[in-house]
């Protein structure tokens, strides 16, 4: 991460980070002035002036001349190595992570050609070797700000690239989120908190044993309507059953085919049997039948009718008498 220390950077710590890089494929990219940094915002391509090799990183400890973190052997273009050679560029500055607490360098991101590091001391690069950190430790001064940026990088879960403008949009955001929250939230703690605590009483309800004199098993309830289904087919068949013996019995039901379109009638709808029985007028004469309808043709009175005839009667409540008239007509 750019910024301006206090960063520690010793053998032991160099050791851990040539590791980390070291087990990366593709080579890191030295560019201009920071652009790696800088496309998002203005829209400028990302031009290499060199790549490195992640296995060519190398720590040089005091007494040597030059002490600190070298790239061997970077791969300058045509371009980057005129602008060096005619010293119109002269400075690398590493973009990297660091620990905030301890100021120990974790990881190398990319690196920038500049003439203004961020790193004071540093030495003038050159085509053989590039200084990626010139000592072991730089800048005592701390940067607050740089320190407050990384931690909102990390609480926001933003890449190490994120430039404060991207900061605060996705601030903005959290600033929304607390006004549009439907308690009386004031900060993001606040939000958080309430979320919180409406998850925990969801998981008590989730984890709550069920009343089982409140609630059945679904498996049950489909027996019982099913049970409940037949009973009331049961029901209204018996009911029907009972009508249409009634009927027989007092002479509103004469004849098997009689029967037979009533039942079927009472099994659809036991009120438009019922309605029809009601009106249907009962032939006293024929009270007498003998089980299985049959009529009694002992009757004098009636002995001249059949049995589909005295249905008729019955069913269109013409008097019999009458009817045996128009029959002899």
């Amino acid at each position: 991460m750019r910024g301006k220390g206090p960063w520690r950077l010793d053998v032991d710590s160099a050791q851990r980070l040539i590791g980390v890089v070291s087990q990366r494929q593709n080579d890191i990219v030295v560019d201009y002035e920071h652009q790696s940094l800088l496309t998002a915002q203005n829209g400028q391509p990302v031009i290499a002036a060199a790549w490195i090799n992640p296995q060519s990183l190398e720590w040089r400890e005091p007494p040597a001349a030059c002490p600190g973190l070298f790239a061997i052997g970077p791969k300058f273009t045509a371009v980057a190595s005129a602008h060096i050679a005619a010293d119109e560029i002269r400075y690398v500055s590493p973009v990297f992570s660091y620990d905030a607490k301890t100021g120990e360098v974790l990881d190398i991101l990319n690196v920038a050609l500049t003439n203004n590091p961020a790193i004071d001391g540093m030495q003038a690069v050159t085509v053989a070797a590039t200084s990626l950190f010139a000592s072991v430790s730089t800048n005592p001064q701390e940067s607050t700000m740089d320190e407050l940026l990384e931690r909102l990088r990390y609480l926001l879960n933003l890449p190490l690239t994120s430039t404060p403008e991207e900061i605060a949009a996705e601030l903005d955001k959290l600033k929304a989120m607390i006004a549009q929250s439907d308690t009386a939230a004031t900060s993001l703690l606040d939000v958080l908190s309430g979320k919180n605590a409406e998850i925990a009483a969801l998981s008590v309800q989730a984890g709550a044993e069920v009343d089982l004199t409140k609630f059945a098993p679904i498996e049950v309830v489909d027996e019982l309507r099913t049970q409940l289904a037949a009973l009331s087919v049961g029901t209204v068949e018996d009911k029907v059953g009972q009508l249409i013996e009634a009927g027989k019995k007092d002479g509103r039901i004469i004849g098997a085919k009689a029967e037979a379109w009533l039942t079927d009638m009472g099994k659809k709808d036991i009120a438009a049997l019922s309605a029809y029985l009601d009106a249907a007028q009962p032939i006293a004469a024929l009270t007498g039948m003998q089980t299985g309808g049959q009529i009694n043709i002992d009757h004098d009175e009636h002995s001249g009718l059949t049995a589909d005839e005295l249905a008729v009667c019955s069913a269109l409540n013409v008097d019999v008498n009458e009817f045996k008239k128009t029959k002899a007509a």
